[in-house]
């Protein structure tokens, strides 16, 4: 089974709840499929979404999806990228996504290895890192973290150099 990575984009701002009753309603597209839902970050401007399922492909994704009539942009096959044990800090209320593109594809073991070195940055900005998401072509990644606000993390990132294409705030849903 693979990590597969739904993004959508609304033109105007959606409620959360009209997705759902979607969802909920083409539930048993994702069943024929073999496709189990995960989570979903939905931006607080609510006009985004990134929703988590693990699935044989992303094609089968892609066929739920289009069979339950639920609008989306792409869908794409991820590592998952587990954050350490670390707890936020007290005044890191937000979850704040981080969307980046990579000109030349980065592997798993390089981020693994290369995207720690940050943590000082983030650190003295409040900003915990959570989790991530990096394609499997290597050339798209979304970074979840905690932090007081999406600020936060666009300063932490700029000043350790990490290269970002959007910064946006979430709520996170599991059901």
């Amino acid at each position: 089974m693979e990590f597969v990575l739904v993004e959508r984009r609304f033109e105007q701002p959606v409620e959360l709840k009209d997705i759902q009753a979607q969802e909920g309603e083409g539930s048993w597209c994702l069943d024929a499929h073999n496709v189990r839902f995960l989570k979903t970050f939905f931006s607080k401007d609510r006009r985004r979404m990134l929703c988590l399922y693990e699935a044989p492909d992303a094609e089968s994704v892609r066929l739920a999806e289009a069979q339950a009539k639920l609008p989306f942009d792409s869908a794409w096959t991820c590592h998952h990228l587990r954050g350490g044990q670390r707890l936020p800090h007290a005044s890191a209320t937000e979850y704040v996504l981080v969307e980046r593109s990579f000109p030349e594809p980065l592997t798993k073991e390089f981020v693994t290895t290369t995207f720690p070195k940050a943590s000082g940055c983030m650190e003295l900005h409040r900003a915990s890192y959570v989790e991530g998401f990096l394609g499997h072509d290597g050339q798209r990644m979304v970074c979840v973290f905690r932090a007081p606000d999406a600020e936060a993390v666009r300063t932490a990132n700029t000043q350790a150099g990490l290269p970002y294409t959007s910064v946006w705030t979430a709520s996170l849903h599991t059901t």
